[in-house]
């Protein structure tokens, strides 16, 4: 697990690419054609009098903003400020009115390869939902800012930064946490990063405003000439600035009516999230023609393998998994809707396969693995439900047959330890099954982990095959439910064992990067509405940063990319892409806004406080979000999610029990926890029998219940 776990912090934390510095800029380029933040053209200097024009423009004073790809609001690196409006072209085509158009210098170039292709970003018509906002202030005085412990004082009426939601209904204060980036080196300088405390809306304008910055020396600190010149509306006749005034002087009024002097701001500026069509359009439609493709019983399914065992060790005194008495191998007939990219570094990955209509179209069919584990309690003739299985990271499905799952556990809580999967489907009768989650699976790790991140304008080799390996989850799963009860009493060797399959029972459980991406996949599938999360969170770019496992890959990472505001440049960048499959978009699809024709779902979410891998906090962000995720009592008995009211058990719905294996919460920031005597929980709960207890009576109940008799989980001492 951790050395899969690393890998893809590799590509991550390798996906965190940087940015050539810019002096700054003002239009992105489409074509040949220059376009403003508000979409409206920019003239064209060049002719035959340009020269001319350009000694007659010096001549009055105008100043050269440098690179066009660039904005020059923040003159620290050229992408900042991120989100900038600079990208956002108007489009009357998009459901948002505009398209995300990054210049051809925008993002930070790769050392060994060379400029970052933008067209993939293009396919955005907004921000993602978790955008990370991201500012460089030199020596920024950062103590008096929102942090991810204290996020309530980020509504505070005298706070540094606000973050502003706009809508018809008028304006909000969104809560929001800052930090500087702790893993700059020694005397470089520290970007601002401010994370959005709850997920933010589709299709939606924000803004965002800074004000009386100071150094640590206590010196204001000042605006960049570009943004006193738009503060102080000192744009006309500027051919760069100019054409933005009039979407600055909105910000501005907008700032007013919320207090605001103008005369205060270091810097502000407005942007707008993606419509729900550039999020979910894509997935949907697989999804949808998936499950045409392969009819109401789902896609056909093959056993190539079938090992039986007996509930002792066998004659050669190998140690043998006492609870599982099938594992089933086999092969699912899937339709496949990815083509081969073009060749990069004599490797090629998968990208969509894209039809006349601009949608993922089929081309062809895929035999997909899968693995079942089948109980010996399934054996006596009673009926047993399904889950679905989420593997981790880089991991396989071959995960959910137990193979290899007998490691030594400490003694804090008391547990029985290996065969997790196999003692849960043992004791609670239930048959689990898995495949490869593609895109981010086994088989995947060459062409993401050591060839993609050096040029990670092929991102989408990850993000566009993670829709895909959902989309087979989803149809996996349609297949299970409908054919395995026929499967197995056509076998010769199941069809006299008396198992019975309930397919009322369908559930999904996922850990790790399983756990990341169970609400996607619930939100998604037809035939599941309730899961439990395994240590999840939701949102890679903050993850990343924050994973024990990120560290190892900083000597790949900065032979590409070697300047460390590029490096966070491109990790949100690349975040835009990912969107289209994180859980950050997909929490609000679960039961507040549940994709058409499907019921809501709901899940049981069990991080772990101190988690070296996967971050809890980003559970809190979900839970402060409107999403229908509450947060259960006795959820900590050093702190509270800030701004959320705990709810008693038991509880129906969906909720984040946080379980404690004697790790503190970590320092705050975007650095990974430091090892302690307790070692890494991530593993712990699903080895605790009372973990499992909770887990499965949701399952069967739709409750969550209180395992740990009044006190936080567990409640050994």
């Amino acid at each position: 697990m951790f050395v899969r776990f690393r890998f893809v912090a590799a590509l991550m934390l390798v996906g965190v690419v940087g940015c050539d510095d810019g002096d700054g800029g003002s239009s992105t380029t489409q074509g040949d054609a220059q376009v403003a933040a508000d979409g409206s053209p920019v003239e064209d200097a060049g002719g035959a009098d340009a020269g001319a024009d350009a000694a007659l423009e010096a001549d009055a004073g105008t100043v050269d903003w440098g690179d066009p790809d660039c904005d020059p609001l923040d003159p620290g690196a050229c992408a900042l400020p991120w989100p900038s409006n600079l990208y956002l072209a108007g489009d009357a085509a998009r459901a948002t009115g505009y398209t995300l158009s990054l210049g051809a210098d925008t993002l930070p170039a790769s050392v060994t390869t060379g400029a970052i292709d933008p067209t993939p970003w293009r396919r955005m018509d907004g921000y993602g939902l978790g955008v990370p906002i991201l500012a460089l202030f030199p020596d920024l005085d950062a103590a008096t800012l929102a942090g991810e412990y204290d996020v309530a004082e980020s509504l505070a009426d005298d706070a540094a930064i606000l973050l502003l939601e706009v809508t018809d209904a008028g304006v909000r204060r969104v809560p929001y946490f800052a930090e500087l980036d702790a893993q700059a080196p020694e005397g470089a300088a520290r970007t601002l990063i401010v994370r959005p405390a709850e997920i933010l809306r589709p299709d939606t304008r924000y803004v965002v405003a800074f004000r009386g910055l100071r150094t640590v020396g206590g010196e204001p600190i000042p605006p960049s000439a570009a943004f006193a010149a738009l503060r102080d509306a000192a744009t006309d006749g500027d051919p760069v600035l100019g054409p933005r005034q009039a979407a600055f002087d909105e910000v501005f009024a907008l700032l007013d009516g919320e207090g605001v002097d103008r005369a205060t701001l270091t810097l502000a500026w407005d942007f707008h999230t993606a419509s729900e069509d550039a999020l979910y359009g894509r997935m949907l439609h697989m999804r949808d023609d998936g499950l045409a493709a392969v009819g109401p019983d789902g896609p056909e399914i093959t056993f190539d393998q079938i090992d039986l065992y007996a509930p002792e060790a066998d004659d050669s005194g190998r140690e043998v998994n006492p609870y599982t008495a099938v594992r089933i191998r086999g092969t699912a007939r899937m339709p496949h809707y990815m083509k081969m990219s073009d060749e990069f570094l004599g490797v090629r990955g998968w990208i969509f396969n894209l039809g006349e209509d601009g949608q993922p179209a089929q081309d062809g069919w895929r035999d997909a693995r899968f693995w079942i584990n089948i109980p010996h309690s399934a054996l006596n003739g009673d009926a047993h439900g399904l889950v679905m299985y989420g593997h981790g990271l880089f991991g396989d499905g071959k995960d959910v047959a137990d193979l290899g799952w007998t490691r030594l556990c400490g003694e804090y809580p008391p547990r029985e330890c290996g065969w997790f999967i196999g003692r849960i489907a043992n004791q609670h009768q239930l048959i689990f099954f898995s495949a490869d989650l593609i895109g981010m699976a086994a088989d995947d790790r060459d062409a993401t982990a050591l060839t993609m991140i050096q040029n990670l304008g092929w991102f989408p080799w990850l993000a566009d095959r993670l829709h895909q390996g959902l989309l087979e989850y989803v149809l996996l799963t349609r297949g299970m439910k409908q054919r395995l009860q026929a499967a197995l009493d056509a076998h010769e060797a199941t069809r006299d064992l008396g198992i019975t399959v309930d397919p009322t029972q369908v559930y999904y459980s996922g850990i790790s990067q399983g756990g990341i991406f169970g609400p996607t996949f619930l939100a998604l599938s037809p035939d599941v509405t309730r899961g439990h999360l395994g240590v999840p969170g939701m949102n890679y770019s903050t993850l990343l940063g924050r994973s024990v496992d990120f560290e190892p890959f900083f000597g790949i990472l900065m032979q590409a990319h070697p300047d460390r505001v590029d490096q966070l440049v491109m990790l949100a960048a690349i975040q835009q892409l990912w969107d289209t499959v994180d859980p950050v978009s997909y929490y609000p699809k679960l039961s507040a806004d549940p994709f058409p024709g499907n019921e809501p779902s709901h899940v049981i979410a069990a991080p772990a406080r101190g988690d070296y891998q996967v971050s809890p906090m980003t559970l809190e962000i979900a839970a402060r979000s409107d999403v229908g995720l509450a947060v259960l009592e006795n959820y900590d008995p050093d702190r509270s999610v800030e701004l959320v009211e705990p709810v008693p058990y038991p509880h129906t719905g969906s909720g984040i029990v946080m379980w404690h294996f004697g790790n503190p919460w970590p320092m705050p920031g975007n650095r990974p926890p430091p090892e302690d005597e307790w070692g890494d929980p991530h593993e712990s709960g699903r080895h605790y029998d009372p973990h499992n207890e909770q887990m499965v009576h949701f399952f069967r109940t739709g409750e969550i219940i209180d395992v740990c008799d009044g006190v936080p989980c567990p409640n050994e001492p």
